[in-house]
Protein backbone atom coordinates (compact mmCIF):
# COMPACT_ATOMS: atom_id res chain seq x y z
CA UNK A 1 0.00 0.00 0.00
CA UNK A 2 1.43 3.39 -0.97
CA UNK A 3 1.12 6.16 1.63
CA UNK A 4 0.56 9.65 0.26
CA UNK A 5 2.53 12.54 1.71
CA UNK A 6 0.51 15.18 3.52
CA UNK A 7 -0.22 18.17 1.32
CA UNK A 8 -1.59 21.64 2.02
CA UNK A 9 -2.43 24.86 0.25
CA UNK A 10 -1.32 28.29 1.41
CA UNK A 11 -3.47 31.41 1.55
CA UNK A 12 -1.13 33.68 -0.46
CA UNK A 13 -0.04 31.00 -2.95
CA UNK A 14 -1.93 29.68 -5.97
CA UNK A 15 -4.63 27.34 -4.62
CA UNK A 16 -3.92 24.90 -7.48
CA UNK A 17 -0.36 24.47 -6.23
CA UNK A 18 -0.21 21.83 -3.50
CA UNK A 19 2.64 21.89 -0.99
CA UNK A 20 4.02 18.64 0.39
CA UNK A 21 6.13 17.83 3.42
CA UNK A 22 9.82 17.27 2.68
CA UNK A 23 12.93 16.62 4.73
CA UNK A 24 16.07 18.73 4.39
CA UNK A 25 18.31 17.56 1.52
CA UNK A 26 20.86 15.07 2.88
CA UNK A 27 23.76 16.93 1.32
CA UNK A 28 22.75 20.16 3.09
CA UNK A 29 22.79 18.83 6.65
CA UNK A 30 20.03 20.71 8.46
CA UNK A 31 19.26 22.48 5.17
CA UNK A 32 18.81 26.09 6.26
CA UNK A 33 16.50 28.09 3.99
CA UNK A 34 14.34 31.21 3.94
CA UNK A 35 10.60 30.67 4.26
CA UNK A 36 8.66 32.24 1.36
CA UNK A 37 5.79 33.01 3.74
CA UNK A 38 7.32 35.03 6.56
CA UNK A 39 10.79 35.53 5.01
CA UNK A 40 12.48 34.28 8.20
CA UNK A 41 15.25 31.66 8.30
CA UNK A 42 14.30 28.03 8.78
CA UNK A 43 15.86 24.56 8.77
CA UNK A 44 14.94 20.90 8.68
CA UNK A 45 11.43 19.85 7.70
CA UNK A 46 9.71 22.16 5.21
CA UNK A 47 6.82 22.21 2.72
CA UNK A 48 7.63 22.45 -0.98
CA UNK A 49 5.39 23.32 -3.92
CA UNK A 50 4.78 20.37 -6.26
CA UNK A 51 3.97 22.51 -9.30
CA UNK A 52 6.67 22.17 -12.00
CA UNK A 53 9.06 25.11 -11.95
CA UNK A 54 7.71 26.57 -8.68
CA UNK A 55 10.26 26.77 -5.87
CA UNK A 56 7.86 28.04 -3.17
CA UNK A 57 8.74 26.66 0.27
CA UNK A 58 7.47 27.13 3.82
CA UNK A 59 8.35 26.48 7.44
CA UNK A 60 6.29 23.60 8.80
CA UNK A 61 4.77 26.11 11.27
CA UNK A 62 3.74 28.46 8.47
CA UNK A 63 2.25 25.58 6.48
CA UNK A 64 0.38 23.79 9.26
CA UNK A 65 0.15 26.11 12.28
CA UNK A 66 -0.94 29.40 10.73
CA UNK A 67 -4.72 29.69 11.37
CA UNK A 68 -6.69 32.83 10.50
CA UNK A 69 -6.56 33.94 14.13
CA UNK A 70 -5.21 32.67 17.44
CA UNK A 71 -4.54 33.50 21.05
CA UNK A 72 -0.90 33.73 22.06
CA UNK A 73 1.06 34.25 25.24
CA UNK A 74 2.82 37.15 23.52
CA UNK A 75 -0.43 39.13 23.25
CA UNK A 76 -3.05 38.19 25.80
CA UNK A 77 -5.31 41.18 25.27
CA UNK A 78 -6.79 40.21 21.88
CA UNK A 79 -6.78 37.47 19.29
CA UNK A 80 -4.04 37.94 16.71
CA UNK A 81 -5.15 37.86 13.08
CA UNK A 82 -3.22 36.50 10.11
CA UNK A 83 -2.15 38.88 7.36
CA UNK A 84 -0.07 38.50 4.22
CA UNK A 85 2.10 41.50 5.15
CA UNK A 86 2.55 43.86 8.09
CA UNK A 87 -0.31 46.35 8.02
CA UNK A 88 0.34 50.06 7.70
CA UNK A 89 1.00 51.84 10.98
CA UNK A 90 2.39 48.83 12.85
CA UNK A 91 5.96 50.07 12.48
CA UNK A 92 7.17 46.95 10.70
CA UNK A 93 8.96 45.55 13.77
CA UNK A 94 8.03 42.27 15.45
CA UNK A 95 6.57 42.88 18.91
CA UNK A 96 8.59 39.98 20.33
CA UNK A 97 12.01 39.83 18.65
CA UNK A 98 12.21 43.41 17.35
CA UNK A 99 13.34 42.33 13.87
CA UNK A 100 11.72 43.66 10.69
CA UNK A 101 8.50 41.94 9.60
CA UNK A 102 8.91 41.51 5.84
CA UNK A 103 6.33 38.86 4.99
CA UNK A 104 3.21 37.16 6.32
CA UNK A 105 2.59 37.75 10.00
CA UNK A 106 0.09 38.01 12.81
CA UNK A 107 -1.18 41.39 13.88
CA UNK A 108 -3.52 43.23 16.18
CA UNK A 109 -5.04 46.46 14.87
CA UNK A 110 -7.01 47.05 18.07
CA UNK A 111 -3.97 48.13 20.06
CA UNK A 112 -2.94 51.77 20.23
CA UNK A 113 -0.12 53.33 18.25
CA UNK A 114 -1.13 51.76 14.96
CA UNK A 115 -1.27 48.15 16.16
CA UNK A 116 1.37 45.44 16.54
CA UNK A 117 2.78 42.70 14.31
CA UNK A 118 4.44 39.40 15.23
CA UNK A 119 6.37 36.85 13.17
CA UNK A 120 4.53 33.49 12.88
CA UNK A 121 7.46 31.70 14.53
CA UNK A 122 7.62 34.23 17.37
CA UNK A 123 3.95 33.53 18.15
CA UNK A 124 5.00 29.93 18.88
CA UNK A 125 8.11 30.61 20.97
CA UNK A 126 8.18 28.23 23.95
CA UNK A 127 7.25 29.79 27.33
CA UNK A 128 10.28 28.04 28.86
CA UNK A 129 13.47 27.45 26.90
CA UNK A 130 17.08 26.36 27.19
CA UNK A 131 19.87 27.12 24.75
CA UNK A 132 23.61 26.98 24.22
CA UNK A 133 23.70 30.78 24.39
CA UNK A 134 23.38 30.68 28.18
CA UNK A 135 24.36 28.29 30.97
CA UNK A 136 25.57 25.68 28.45
CA UNK A 137 21.92 24.85 27.84
CA UNK A 138 21.35 23.77 31.45
CA UNK A 139 19.37 26.76 32.73
CA UNK A 140 15.65 27.30 32.24
CA UNK A 141 14.71 30.74 30.92
CA UNK A 142 11.17 32.10 30.91
CA UNK A 143 9.65 34.22 28.16
CA UNK A 144 8.44 37.35 29.97
CA UNK A 145 7.48 40.90 29.19
CA UNK A 146 9.18 43.46 31.43
CA UNK A 147 6.67 45.52 33.39
CA UNK A 148 8.41 48.77 32.49
CA UNK A 149 9.16 47.71 28.91
CA UNK A 150 12.70 48.97 29.47
CA UNK A 151 15.71 48.03 27.39
CA UNK A 152 18.27 45.71 28.99
CA UNK A 153 21.62 44.33 27.90
CA UNK A 154 21.51 40.88 26.29
CA UNK A 155 23.27 38.37 28.54
CA UNK A 156 23.66 35.66 25.87
CA UNK A 157 27.13 34.24 25.33
CA UNK A 158 29.35 36.59 23.34
CA UNK A 159 29.43 34.27 20.33
CA UNK A 160 25.66 34.42 19.90
CA UNK A 161 24.74 37.78 21.42
CA UNK A 162 22.96 40.15 19.08
CA UNK A 163 24.89 43.21 20.26
CA UNK A 164 21.74 45.25 20.86
CA UNK A 165 19.48 45.99 23.77
CA UNK A 166 16.73 43.56 24.74
CA UNK A 167 13.24 44.99 24.25
CA UNK A 168 10.12 44.43 26.33
CA UNK A 169 9.96 40.71 25.53
CA UNK A 170 12.94 38.66 26.66
CA UNK A 171 13.95 35.28 28.02
CA UNK A 172 14.92 35.57 31.67
CA UNK A 173 17.09 32.94 33.33
CA UNK A 174 15.50 31.94 36.64
CA UNK A 175 18.90 30.81 37.95
CA UNK A 176 21.04 33.83 37.04
CA UNK A 177 18.23 36.43 36.82
CA UNK A 178 19.58 37.86 33.58
CA UNK A 179 17.80 38.68 30.33
CA UNK A 180 18.42 37.52 26.77
CA UNK A 181 17.05 38.52 23.39
CA UNK A 182 14.53 35.81 22.34
CA UNK A 183 16.37 35.00 19.12
CA UNK A 184 19.75 34.77 20.86
CA UNK A 185 18.50 31.97 23.09
CA UNK A 186 16.21 30.32 20.50
CA UNK A 187 17.35 31.12 16.92
CA UNK A 188 14.63 30.69 14.30
CA UNK A 189 16.41 27.79 12.58
CA UNK A 190 16.86 25.99 15.92
CA UNK A 191 13.17 26.49 16.72
CA UNK A 192 12.26 24.81 13.42
CA UNK A 193 14.47 21.87 14.38
CA UNK A 194 12.78 21.55 17.76
CA UNK A 195 15.56 23.26 19.72
CA UNK A 196 15.13 25.62 22.64
CA UNK A 197 11.78 24.37 23.85
CA UNK A 198 12.29 20.65 24.23
CA UNK A 199 9.62 19.57 26.69
CA UNK A 200 9.44 23.04 28.22
CA UNK A 201 5.79 23.78 27.35
CA UNK A 202 4.68 20.67 29.20
CA UNK A 203 6.65 21.67 32.31
CA UNK A 204 5.68 25.35 32.32
CA UNK A 205 2.97 25.05 34.96
CA UNK A 206 5.08 22.92 37.29
CA UNK A 207 7.77 25.60 37.42
CA UNK A 208 5.46 28.52 37.93
CA UNK A 209 6.12 28.92 41.65
CA UNK A 210 9.91 29.25 41.38
CA UNK A 211 9.51 31.47 38.33
CA UNK A 212 7.25 33.97 40.08
CA UNK A 213 9.46 34.06 43.14
CA UNK A 214 12.44 34.92 40.95
CA UNK A 215 10.63 37.48 38.81
CA UNK A 216 8.94 39.63 41.41
CA UNK A 217 9.18 42.69 39.18
CA UNK A 218 7.24 40.91 36.44
CA UNK A 219 4.90 38.76 38.50
CA UNK A 220 1.77 39.68 36.51
CA UNK A 221 3.32 38.60 33.23
CA UNK A 222 4.86 35.55 34.86
CA UNK A 223 1.47 34.36 36.12
CA UNK A 224 0.02 34.88 32.64
CA UNK A 225 2.81 32.80 31.09
CA UNK A 226 2.36 30.08 33.71
CA UNK A 227 -1.33 29.79 32.91
CA UNK A 228 -0.59 29.71 29.21
CA UNK A 229 1.68 26.72 29.74
CA UNK A 230 -1.48 24.63 29.42
CA UNK A 231 -2.42 26.47 26.22
CA UNK A 232 0.94 25.71 24.62
CA UNK A 233 0.84 22.12 25.80
CA UNK A 234 -2.36 21.36 23.92
CA UNK A 235 -2.32 23.88 21.06
CA UNK A 236 1.31 24.54 20.08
Amino acid sequence: MCLRRRSVTYFTHDAKHRLVEADAPVEDGDGEFTCDCCLVAGAGLRYLCTHPGCAFKLHEACARRFPRSLKSVVHLEHRLKRDDIAFAGAGGKCEVCGDDVKGACYGCAKCGGGGIVVHPLCVHLPPVARGAAHGDGAHDAWLVRASDGGVADCAAAAATACGRGVGAWRYRCVTCRVDMHPRCLVPAADQCLGGGGGDAPATASSKGKSCCLALVDDVTNCVAVTGYGFFYRFHA
